[in-house]
């Protein structure tokens, strides 16, 4: 009988490109933040830095939807950090897009 091999699920390693799927997720949330807060100060009368704001979320929440994916061919590492990522990044992305529909009507 071979022997069975052991897994140990607790020394698993995170995925590299997972830290890269948060990091983005997060700093492109700090960036529609600031963009989101800088058209509310100006009463709806946004500058061209708050609209460079929200563009750039958009942006990088789309490269970190794709780190987000690209982690999860890594084998044999932890994903967490991924989905919490992709789980940011797509509502960021979602957001924006219902957003740029309700303000072309």
């Amino acid at each position: 009988m071979p022997k069975r091999k052991k897994v140990s699920y607790i020394r698993k390693s995170f995925a590299r490109r997972s830290f890269f799927s948060l990091g983005l997720a997060i700093g492109a949330l700090v960036l529609g933040i600031f963009g989101i807060a800088g058209s509310v100060l100006a009463a709806g009368e946004g500058q061209l830095n708050t609209a460079a704001a929200v563009f750039c979320s958009l942006v990088v929440s789309l490269f970190s939807l794709a780190y987000g994916f690209f982690s999860f061919l890594e084998k044999d590492k932890k994903y967490i950090l991924s989905k919490i990522g992709i789980g940011i990044s797509g509502f960021l992305v979602l957001f924006w897009i219902v957003l740029i529909i309700i303000g072309m009507r």
